[in-house]
C-alpha cells in the first residue's frame, strides 16, 4: 500500500490524507510547504525527492466540513467501530446502529441520536431509553469532524508517520 501524505491547512488544521502524486503537485506548484518526510524518496525518470509525510498549504483555505446528511458509515467512522455502551471493538458484521432515544419514543435518525452498538447491547436496550435500560453511553454523540471522515480510515500502523500523532492522534 502506498504511503499517504497528511495535508494541513495554513493554520495547521487537518484537511485530508492525500496521495504522493497530489502532494508532489502541491509542493512543485509552491502551494504547500513540506513539514516532515518519510525516510524513502519518490523517484521518477528525471529525478527524485524525499517523500513528504506532512505538508501545509501556504494560503488560507476554508474547507467544506462535510455538512452532508446522516450516513451509517459516518457514524461507524466517528465511533471507530466501538460499541458506545460496552466499549467492545466490533467488526463490520457485528455493528448495529442504535437510536439513543428510540424512534418509537420520538427519536430521530441523526448524528446526535445514533451510535455504534453491538448486537447484545442493542437487544438489551431495545425500545427503552438509557435510563429505562440502565445503560450509559461512553460519550455523547455529535456530528463527525472532518478528520473523522478522512483520517481514521483503515491504514495499517506501518503506514502511519510518527509525526502525524501531533496532529491527529494515534491509530
Amino acid at each position: 500500500m502506498p504511503k499517504k501524505t497528511l495535508l494541513l491547512s495554513s493554520s495547521y488544521q487537518v484537511l485530508n490524507l492525500i496521495t504522493e502524486q497530489r502532494a508532489i503537485k502541491l509542493v512543485f506548484k509552491e502551494r504547500a510547504e513540506v513539514l516532515e518526510n518519510w525516510p524513502e524518496n519518490i523517484v521518477w525518470a528525471s529525478g527524485s525527492m524525499p517523500h513528504p509525510s506532512i505538508i501545509r498549504l501556504k494560503n488560507s483555505f476554508v474547507p467544506n466540513f462535510y455538512k452532508s446528511g446522516f450516513s451509517r458509515n459516518a457514524v461507524i467512522r466517528r465511533d471507530r467501530n466501538i460499541c458506545q455502551y460496552c466499549g467492545k471493538k466490533l467488526s463490520m458484521c457485528q455493528i448495529t446502529i442504535d437510536h439513543v432515544i428510540p424512534k418509537a419514543k420520538g427519536g430521530i435518525t441523526s448524528f446526535s441520536n445514533c451510535v455504534v452498538c453491538c448486537k447484545p447491547c442493542n437487544s438489551k436496550k431495545g425500545n427503552m431509553t438509557l435510563g429505562e435500560a440502565d445503560m450509559i453511553l461512553s460519550k455523547k454523540p455529535v456530528s463527525p469532524s472532518f478528520s473523522d471522515y478522512t483520517c481514521h480510515v483503515n491504514i495499517e500502523e506501518e503506514q502511519w508517520h510518527p509525526a502525524w500523532r501531533d496532529y491527529i492522534g494515534s491509530v
